[in-house]
């Protein structure tokens, strides 16, 4: 798979039994923000131990929570009728933006 549109098209392939009215936002919306949660507290559990090396297990649990999330966001694009590859122009647009002047040595 090499592009947010070859990804989109799979990943909105969900059963339509999945997915009611209320659930073809509520559905994506939600999942977005469990999953938001789970790295970020996976994430914060890792840092407050001073350990900056996930694990084989920690790499794989958040792969496949950034896997969900990715899913969710292809389900939210393909309701509100925005491409991915908008989407991801558009932050990169907005990260040159906002990073303009900054060294980026420094993180």
């Amino acid at each position: 798979m090499n592009t947010f549109g070859q990804f989109q098209a799979e990943a909105t392939k969900t059963p339509l039994s999945l997915r009611n009215n209320r659930d073809r936002i509520n559905l994506p919306v939600l999942g977005l923000q469990e999953e938001a949660g789970k790295i970020g507290t996976l994430l914060t559990r890792l840092f407050a131990t001073g350990s900056l090396e996930l694990t084989q297990e920690q790499r794989l649990e958040i792969k496949g929570r950034l896997a969900d999330a990715l899913w969710y966001v292809a389900l939210i694009c393909a309701e509100t009728n925005t491409p991915m590859a908008e989407v991801a122009e558009f932050s990169l647009a907005q990260l040159s933006a906002r990073t303009k002047g900054l060294d980026p040595d420094r993180r």
